[in-house]
């Protein structure tokens, strides 16, 4: 069984909720639905609905956990790993990965991404491991990217090291593709 680790954010503006949600638990759903086992952060938020979403359609879940005073982990992981270092847990997380995909989140999921793209640019992660990132949120990272390239800082190959894409549904198809049909 290969196994997609999911970055997503663990908090968002309430009237953003629903949509974000939804997408999450798609995401978690669709991968579950596929064979995929699905790995995450652990925590709430996006993160949960993820795992909600892979559980509730009979999928096992991950959850590489950060321990923060107070935070709450999801309910719907098959399996949890707990750390108290954030760079342990991110080494963790991503050793578990035959694919990523990044779901909208905040400065933590940014860190996730760049670190992806860093370890991929430098040979860490197979440059063909596939990374998809998830919603038009992703515009202007694609934006900064582009500008990084124009402006000499990263080279035109970085790319090629991800892809952004509307919807879960799509996420899943491009995955088994990459992961079963190449």
């Amino acid at each position: 069984m290969k196994t997609i680790v999911v970055f997503a954010g663990n908090e968002c503006s309430e009237g953003k909720e629903p949509y974000y949600y939804n997408v999450a638990y798609q995401t978690g759903k669709i991968l579950a639905q596929t064979g995929f086992l699905v790995a995450t952060g652990g925590g709430e938020g996006l993160m949960d609905q993820v795992s909600k979403g892979a559980q509730d359609n009979g999928g096992e879940t991950v959850g590489v956990c950060l321990y923060i005073p107070n935070r709450i982990q999801s309910k719907h992981l098959s399996k949890q790993y707990l750390y108290y270092k954030l760079n342990s847990r991110q080494e963790k997380l991503i050793s578990l990965a035959d694919g990523f995909i990044a779901l909208p989140g905040g400065i933590g999921t940014l860190y996730e991404i760049t670190a992806i793209l860093a370890l991929k640019k430098k040979g860490e992660i197979k440059s063909e491991t596939p990374f998809i990132l998830i919603d038009g949120y992703y515009k202007d990272f694609q934006q900064l990217i582009e500008k990084m390239v124009e402006n000499g800082f990263v080279t035109d190959g970085i790319n090629k090291l991800f892809q952004i894409v509307s919807t879960p549904e799509r996420a899943v198809e491009l995955l088994k593709k990459y992961l079963y049909e190449v």
